[in-house]
């Protein structure tokens, strides 16, 4: 759905959006296979990703729309395609796997809250509040009522709290950032991505109620753990490193704001390409300093490139990458119904 290409979904998932079989390897070298794909997202390494899945998904043998494995295929396809920022693909195989997800475990199973709380967040970052919204009451449906605590709680709280933070609603979306952080912090520990993750968001909740000092701490601080649990050159990093840039930015420390934004293009560009909606933001964010600092010319340049990506991917929420939701590689690997 750009407007310079239209986008197509690969012809093995067409056919799977049809209501088609899936072809599969055997279950011990399926869960080899989600293994690996799980390394190759946590490397960054999405291109790679979504050739695993894709293959996977055409292999020999035929399973029934109603295996369990399909719902976690299709999902994991869907994350790929976010990563990749296809956010119309995503949705569309989100949706499919909710499908499958229902014929596999019921309309009303817990692990049905893993692809609804996905697709809620995929809404929610491309600015879709009603749809992100109706999706999250399905989520409380689903939980019996609005959980206080536990990892799954947290995802589900933090996903709210985006919801009002983007209505900017930040008096009720403030405390449910903290206590998300809260329970991630007891649950999987004080370093791990996923408290990264809410951290990034209450950072921008400080910085748009006039508290900079702080949300520059937390910005900080998201960063280095991103660093720890990704490495350098990872894609969560450079969108790290990006929007601590943007807050010195707008504090006035340019000189320290400047060297983040060449190192989140370079990581950015390496890791997705030179046309991922990511690359774009960051050209749009690092051309605002340039202007700043009296650079006319190069800001222009970067101006350019960013609007040639923002019209490619006109429907794709060019922009919206500061605001983190729930990531869809939170989920195990093993199918629905098996918990």
């Amino acid at each position: 759905m750009r407007n310079s290409r239209r986008l197509s979904v690969p012809a093995c998932v067409s056919c799977l959006l049809l209501g088609c079989g899936i072809a599969y390897a055997e279950e011990r070298s399926w869960e080899q296979l989600m293994a690996h794909v799980e390394q190759l997202q946590h490397a960054g390494k999405n291109g790679q990703a979504e050739r695993t899945l894709l293959a996977t998904l055409s292999g020999s043998g035929q399973v029934a729309p109603e295996d369990p494995r399909l719902a976690v295929t299709l999902y994991k396809l869907g994350a790929v395609y976010w990563q990749l920022g296809k956010t119309t693909e995503a949705e569309r195989l989100f949706l499919r796997s909710l499908w499958a997800w229902e014929k596999s475990a019921g309309a009303s199973h817990p692990t049905i809250l893993r692809p609804l709380s996905s697709l809620a967040a995929l809404y929610l970052e491309n600015g879709q509040y009603s749809k992100a919204e109706r999706l999250h009451r399905r989520c409380m449906e689903v939980s019996g009522g609005r959980p206080s605590e536990g990892v799954e709680a947290a995802r589900l709280v933090h996903n709210l709290a985006a919801l009002y933070d983007g209505r900017r609603r930040y008096q009720e979306a403030e405390p449910l950032y903290r206590h998300a952080m809260a329970e991630l912090e007891k649950g999987l520990g004080p370093d791990h991505w996923e408290v990264a993750l809410v951290m990034n968001n209450l950072a921008l909740l400080c910085q748009k109620t006039g508290r900079s000092a702080e949300a520059i701490s937390y910005l900080e601080r998201a960063l280095l753990i991103w660093e720890k649990a990704f490495g350098p050159d990872h894609p969560d990093v450079a969108r790290s490193l990006s929007n601590l840039a943007g807050l010195y930015t707008v504090n006035g420390r340019q000189r320290e704001a400047e060297p983040l934004f060449q190192r989140a293009l370079a990581v950015s560009e390496k890791a997705l390409g030179t046309d991922h909606p990511l690359v774009g933001s960051i050209l749009a964010e690092y051309a605002v300093l340039l202007r700043k600092t009296k650079r006319k010319k190069r800001a222009t340049e970067l101006e350019r490139r960013a609007q040639s990506i923002r019209e490619r991917y006109a429907q794709e929420a060019l922009g919206r990458h500061l605001m983190d939701v729930s990531d869809p590689r939170v989920l195990e690997d093993h199918p629905p119904g098996k918990n």
